[in-house]
């Protein structure tokens, strides 16, 4: 069934973060889609590697990414 795929730069999120990121978006995706999507959707986050991301004209580094987490909503 449906598989997530999630890309975050690495060193920004801890294991515990990560489990919670990858529950929280099965769990919106099956109460959206319905039926018994939730236990049958995979989610899987991928680290992309410091410094090889690139978006609106910066190349992204852990540093950045965690400065963007930090930051209040």
């Amino acid at each position: 069934m449906p598989l997530i795929d999630i890309q975050v730069m690495e060193g920004v999120f801890d294991a515990e973060d990560k489990t919670r990121i990858m529950e929280s978006v099965a769990r919106a995706y099956g109460e959206a889609a319905g039926g018994r999507m939730f236990e049958n959707t995979s989610v899987r986050i991928h680290e992309v590697k410091s410094g090889d991301w690139y978006y609106a004209g910066n190349v992204l580094t852990t540093e950045v990414g965690l400065r963007i987490r930090a930051e209040e909503p």
